[in-house]
């Protein structure tokens, strides 16, 4: 993939992506027209309550949809190329390389019966690029961190066509481990290596999974609800941890959240999603000044607010609408407080009102 990163231009576009899943109570139309941008070296969080598509939306992109689900529309432009049209070979491919996703719950996707370092070292196996500009890096510096791998790969550093024996391969695999195990704050890594993924805390195989994902140097790193199952503490460190990352990696990073307040913590702009529609995208300072679309006013006012304690918070009314027959036009329109003749009949588009912020209402 020949693509020039620009700071101007988005590195991924999202343009009206829909689908659609058939299951026994009828088609189940989970996106309905999803457009979104990311640019180089950005920190975009998506947020929204359960079943709002977040989640779909990222296995979409990466291309690991349930075999019952389809893409009727839409398009996901990556480097130039739409991914929609790619094979499953081709994005399995990309997922070695461009794309690393981190879930919610690490012990689900951590091998139980291998080491982190038998993992760990597969990741780095596989990427015999990375290998051999390590031991090039090696001869020219004598020494050589995984840091300095990040920063070559950013700079495109020029590549050399060679092979590296077994013992050099497994030497280089080991030390990048103990490097990148550094990287994401994992203590005495040379001893968390030997261990099997039911010896670590919660927090330490979320840290393991995240070291997996950027070991690939990724183009795009996807966080899928990373501290949802942790407790609070563990939580404020994982995101002290992506906020010292988002320097040292020449990714750029999709959050994914129900949480707003994590999603202020580290997000250089904010998506809100509805119903399987993005209906607000702003910078997260602006989100929080000047919310525009209902639902993201609401979602505001619901949070507690400890300097102007209530006995009573404040709610969204009515529920989250039913997927296999969604509401037409505006998919908020019957909890939506400032509903309009014309939102129950067409979908509002998202449109840039203000510099910078787009939201798709019918009052605007």
């Amino acid at each position: 993939m020949s693509f020039k990163a620009n700071k101007e231009e988005p590195l991924l576009e999202i343009r009206n992506l829909k689908v659609n899943f058939h299951t026994y109570r009828g088609e189940v139309k989970a996106l309905n027209g999803v457009n979104l941008k990311l640019y180089p070296q950005e920190v975009l969080a998506v947020v929204g309550e359960s079943g709002c598509g977040k989640s779909v939306t990222m296995q979409t992109l990466i291309g690991l949809l349930p075999e019952n689900a389809y893409v009727p529309e839409g398009q996901i432009i990556f480097k130039g190329e739409d991914l929609t049209k790619k094979s499953k070979e081709h994005m399995r491919m990309l997922r070695a390389e461009e794309l690393a996703i981190v879930f919610q719950d690490p012990m689900t996707f951590l091998n139980p019966v291998l080491t982190i370092e038998s993992q760990l070292e597969e990741v780095f196996t596989l990427q015999k690029k990375l290998l051999i500009e390590a031991s090039n890096l090696e001869k020219t510096q004598g020494d050589v961190k995984f840091t300095d791998l990040l920063r070559e790969k950013s700079s495109d550093a020029p590549q050399t066509n060679r092979k590296l024996a077994r013992k050099e391969v497994k030497r280089i695999s080991k030390k990048l481990c103990v490097d990148i195990l550094n990287l994401v704050k994992l203590p005495d890594p040379e001893r968390i290596l030997k261990h099997y993924p039911f010896e670590l805390s919660g927090g330490m195989r979320q840290r393991a999974m995240i070291a997996m994902a950027l070991a690939r140097r990724p183009s795009i790193f996807i966080a899928d609800e990373i501290t949802t199952a942790l407790d609070v503490t563990i939580q404020a460190q994982i995101l002290h941890l992506l906020k010292e990352l988002r320097d040292k990696i020449a990714a750029s990073t999709l959050m994914v959240t129900h949480d707003l307040s994590v999603a202020a913590e580290v997000a250089d702009r904010i998506a809100v999603m509805y119903g399987g529609n993005v209906v607000e995208v702003t910078s997260t300072r602006q989100l929080f000044k000047k919310p525009l679309h209902p639902y993201t006013q609401l979602l505001l006012k619901a949070i507690p607010n400890i300097l102007n304690p209530v006995e009573t918070l404040e709610s969204i009314p009515g529920t989250v609408p039913e997927m296999v027959k969604p509401p037409p036009g505006c998919r908020f329109h019957p909890r939506c407080p400032f509903v309009m003749e014309n939102c129950s009949k067409d979908r509002p588009k998202l449109k840039e009102v203000e510099k910078g912020h787009e939201v798709a209402c019918y009052i605007y």
